[in-house]
């Protein structure tokens, strides 16, 4: 964790006024001023009220006035200036935020992301981020408005009359109390608040990601209902603290309210004694009004910066959290010449057994290693260990000899293509879904990678081609459709290893065996490993891994299995009387 992560994470509203010193100091110059402007208006229509009153020269009226005009001007435009440096400020400081924890959560690993709700996720960068600016922009600066207003305002009321100002402002030292007691339950409100909004992002997302499969079993209605149930709890949770808030405002404006009232009692009998003229009476009364500002500011700044801190705690876990797999290597592989699996132990955060128990193996450039086994044998574990998805004892798994902790992460993924049989698209371009993390690529590559996995000429009588836009996930297009699209995808990177996690699962059986033909020509120039429950997906690879609740029970070609391995025959007979009945 880095000096600057670090001071973040201890004090987060701190750390952007530091990192942006300037913005806030020219921010808060700008609006100093403004107020001192703004506090010199009513002095000034006083000034004018007792010209008139003491029939003074006309151009002695005139000349007030003009001052008056001249700063409404200025205040009009110091106004301006504040806002502009203030907003760029805190919207500088929610993307800098924003951009961190989205960069976090790309870094963690699948044991954050398994106990966690994608709307939960999606709620933290939009919502969490949004109310920690609403803290540290709109809230602190109406604390500050608050404050500069009182240190204005309060001398300029004693130098009318000090008796009158500590009278009509008597009750204000009751306000911090009442604030910091109605914030106590606000915070409380606030987190309920926020959990409420992410199950309800949650349900959304996930209706909408699982439209065909609830249409499909006519569930709208169940959903809807369920769906409403999330939006009834946020709205109830909304409604409590609109209670809370709604109480804050009165709570503030109460005591000067009766400070008024006590200005009128006691005012009155001075400007009609001639102790105090009616000018600097009217300036007292506008100052006494003023006041409700700022006393509601401070309240309302600080129950912003409250609910920043609630949001900002949320967002903390996920800048706290630590990767599955730090990334600490120092070696960068650009080719693959030996893959050496080592007595390979692996167990779940939390589990008990074993998922895999003393795997080994090794693989050399050009080979094709298949891997199969019943349900729950270990294939995909040893996919995610594979591409380091989970941390491994060191030496466990070595690449050209080198063990893989020592590799950087970022060369690693480069150096293997994964092909997963839950197939994820992006809503882009075909062209671009195929060729995704390519910074350079072209055209003939990817048409050449559409023939190859047989949708070349399915591509061509969609409207647009290959730049159709595909939908949200895929949702335009078959299971077999996004497969093949995804497999068009490590076609065209080109990967020095290609793992291929049954990635035609969902393709019919004489369209795998065409497009597996032309996949063993293509893939001779690579290395590759093919996991699948289909044996015809297999069969021609020069070795072939069969394993059994996490071990190895056989390594050999497709004909030495039938004879040697239990659970390999089991599922060739299990496939054959598929294919026979």
């Amino acid at each position: 964790m880095t000096n600057e992560q670090s001071d973040l994470l201890k004090r987060p509203i701190w750390h952007y006024i530091k990192k942006h010193k300037r913005l806030v100091a020219l921010g808060l110059t700008w609006l100093f001023i403004t107020n001192a402007l703004e506090t010199l208006v009513p002095w000034l229509v006083g000034q004018t009220l007792d010209k008139i009153t003491a029939d003074a020269p006309l151009r002695e009226v005139f000349a007030i006035i003009a001052y008056i005009f001249v700063v409404i001007v200025f205040l009009s435009l110091f106004r301006f200036l504040w806002r502009v440096f203030w907003s760029t400020f805190h919207h500088t400081s929610a993307e800098d935020l924003r951009n961190r924890s989205f960069a976090g959560m790309s870094l963690l690993g699948p044991s954050f992301f398994r106990t966690r709700k994608i709307g939960q996720m999606i709620s933290l960068i939009s919502n969490d981020v949004n109310s920690f600016r609403m803290g540290i922009g709109p809230g602190l600066l109406v604390i500050f408005d608050g404050v500069f207003l009182i240190a204005l305002i309060v001398p300029v009321m004693g130098s009318i009359s000090w008796t009158w100002t500590w009278q009509t402002l008597l009750l204000m030292p009751f306000v911090p109390f009442m604030v910091k007691w109605i914030l106590s339950r606000m915070h409380v409100q606030y987190h309920e608040r926020q959990e409420r909004f992410a199950d309800l992002s949650g349900s959304a997302q996930e209706i909408v990601s699982g439209i065909r499969t609830i249409k499909g079993f006519a569930q709208e209605t169940h959903q809807t209902a369920q769906f409403n149930v999330h939006s009834a709890a946020f709205r109830h949770s909304c409604d409590r603290v609109a209670a809370w808030d709604a109480l804050f405002g009165p709570s503030l404006e109460l005591p000067v309210a009766l400070g008024s009232v006590l200005l009128l009692l006691l005012g009155t009998p001075a400007v009609m004694a001639g102790e105090v003229s009616l000018g600097q009476f009217f300036a007292f009364y506008q100052y006494i009004q003023r006041m409700v500002w700022p006393m509601s500011a401070i309240g309302i700044g600080l129950g912003q910066v409250q609910e920043a801190r609630a949001s900002f705690s949320r967002i903390e876990e996920v800048l706290r959290f630590q990767p599955d797999v730090p990334d600490t290597g120092d070696v960068d592989v650009a080719e693959l010449i030996t893959l050496e699996v080592r007595d390979l132990s692996f167990s779940y955060p939390g589990a008990t057994l074993k998922a895999l128990d003393g795997v080994s193996f090794r693989l050399a450039r050009g080979e094709c290693m298949g891997i199969v086994g019943m349900t729950g044998s270990g294939k995909s574990t040893l996919v995610e260990l594979l591409t380091r998805q989970y941390p491994v004892p060191p030496g466990t798994i070595l690449i050209n000899g080198i063990s893989v902790e020592r590799i950087r992460l970022e060369s690693l993924r480069r150096l293997i293509g994964v092909v997963p049989q839950d197939a994820f698209l992006f809503s882009r371009r075909v062209s671009e879904n195929m060729a995704l993390g390519l910074d350079d690529w072209d055209m003939d590559d990817v048409e050449s990678a559409a023939r190859t996995v047989r949708l070349d000429q399915e591509i061509a009588t969609w409207p647009d081609g290959f730049e159709a836009l595909v939908g949200e996930r895929g949702v335009n297009l078959s299971g077999g459709q996004k497969q093949r699209m995804t497999l068009a995808r490590a076609m065209v990177r080109e990967a020095p290893l290609v793992i291929l996690d049954d990635s035609l699962s969902a393709v019919d059986a004489k369209t795998e065996e065409v497009i597996l033909k032309q996949l063993r020509d293509d893939l001779a120039r690579t290395t590759s490993i093919v996991v699948s429950h289909r044996l015809a997906s297999v069969r021609h690879a020069d070795m072939i891994l069969v394993l059994r609740a996490g071990r190895v029970e056989s390594l050999g070609r497709h004909e030495e299995l039938i004879r040697v391995s239990e659970t390999y025959q089991i599922l060739h007979e299990m496939q054959m009387q598929g294919r026979s009945g």
